[in-house]
């Protein structure tokens, strides 16, 4: 018996098994000063006077491993590419990293020996960026403050000497933005959905607060274990997202700048998105036509429109539309489009689309979402941009949110008559 068409699972044809996300980090410039804010002989000081209240709190003191040779440090940076910043290093040379303590010296996070630190375990980002998890609609965030981190996952220059064992790491970022310093202190790793996290301008000062935590009392023992609450920046996804119907005025400014995702759901007046003027994901649904001019503005790279009709003209203005995913009933209008210099990815499988062919004018898309009968139509024109990956449904899927897809991977294109 031939098994019919709404049967079949959504294919994801994967034809170049190397193509990854563009990295925004790569598009930003580097800092204005290279000369890294911490000072080693203020680390070491502290993290001499660290120790000594952790003693006093615990009632005992733990022993260090012996200090790592100037012959490991070269090692060590030759391996890594990069020079460890002057401060982590002049620890290094007083321990190398933390041996066996119970209590690790970065606040309940193990410090790295300078073996480890060049060996490490990537497997959570090489799982974030399988194809079946939709990777073109993840955004990566700006850290807080603004331009100080590289917006990407991970990077060389980011140099991991701390870890809590649940891949998460304390690196220090020898690759700064355009307003950070070499050698601040940034947190990466599985739980930074939204991107990295910026917790200090340099592992001195990161020292500093876990001394003044001390000083004041802002710790506790649970166990053996001692707990500082340092009072260190949060990762920037725990205020990153508003979700729910259009924010009235006040809680639009409630919530503030650093909204970077939003999900609106009944959208008649696209106004309010002028107090979210760093939103970098957007998903907006509305039963009418929405008025999308407000989006020409913003600085959105993921964009999820679903609506009864729509015009992409507006959002189409927008230089940092990378991934645009269309919901919609009425034919829509491809043809602005071709004005995004940057978009990548696009997902059309939910629209009826009045003018399909102009997707081969796109020539930068690399990942395109269809239905089987929009592919038939599509295969049959000449000049198709250089598609990385195509995900086809055997029939106009039924959007709900969080948009994701069982989808069935194979490495391979899909045939005309798929």
């Amino acid at each position: 018996m031939a098994t019919s068409s709404r049967q079949k699972p959504p294919i994801l044809h994967v034809i170049d098994e190397e193509f990854v996300p563009p990295d925004r980090g790569d598009e930003q410039g580097g800092p204005e000063s290279a000369v890294p804010a911490g000072d080693p002989d203020e680390a070491v000081r502290l993290f001499h006077h660290y120790r000594r209240l952790m003693a006093q709190i615990l009632g005992y003191e733990e022993e260090l491993p012996g200090p790592a040779s100037e012959e490991d440090l070269a090692e060590a940076e030759e391996k890594l590419g990069v020079p460890l910043p002057p401060d982590l290093r002049a620890l290094y040379a007083i321990a190398d990293g933390d041996g066996d303590l119970i209590n690790p010296l970065f606040d309940r996070q193990e410090w790295l020996p300078l073996a480890e630190i060049d060996d490490l375990d990537d497997e959570w980002l090489e799982i974030a960026r399988e194809w079946q998890y939709e990777p073109w609609r993840q955004t990566v965030f700006d850290a807080w403050p603004p331009n100080a981190v590289r917006r990407s996952p991970l990077r060389p220059g980011w140099i991991r000497f701390a870890c809590d064992t649940g891949g998460n790491w304390l690196a220090v970022d020898m690759d700064p933005g355009p307003d950070g310093r070499p050698g601040q202190v940034i947190s990466v790793g599985v739980d930074c959905t939204y991107g990295p996290a910026y917790i200090a301008d340099s592992v001195t000062t990161f020292l500093r607060r876990l001394v003044e935590a001390l000083e004041r009392g802002d710790h506790r023992c649970h166990d053996e274990s001692l707990w500082i609450d340092a009072d260190l920046p949060e990762r920037p996804g725990e205020h990153a997202t508003y979700i729910g119907g259009p924010p009235s005025r006040e809680q639009a400014v409630q919530a503030g700048p650093r909204v970077q995702e939003v999900r609106v759901t009944d959208v008649e007046d696209c106004a309010f998105l002028a107090a979210v003027p760093d939103v970098r994901s957007l998903a907006l649904s509305s039963k009418g036509s929405p008025d999308l001019t407000p989006l020409g503005g913003l600085p959105v790279e993921y964009l999820e429109l679903d609506g009864e009709s729509l015009d992409l003209t507006a959002p189409a203005r927008n230089r940092e539309l990378r991934s645009l995913s269309v919901t919609c009933a009425r034919p829509v209008e491809l043809a602005p489009l071709r004005s995004a210099p940057h978009l990548w990815a696009l997902d059309i499988a939910a629209a009826t689309v009045a003018d399909i062919a102009t997707v081969t004018e796109l020539k930068g898309l690399r990942y395109l979402e269809v239905t089987q009968d929009q592919w038939r139509e599509l295969s049959q024109l000449d000049d198709l941009p250089p598609l990385a990956v195509i995900g086809i449904h055997p029939h106009r899927p039924e959007r709900d949110w969080p948009l994701s897809t069982a989808w069935v991977t194979v490495d391979e294109p899909p045939s005309p008559a798929v």
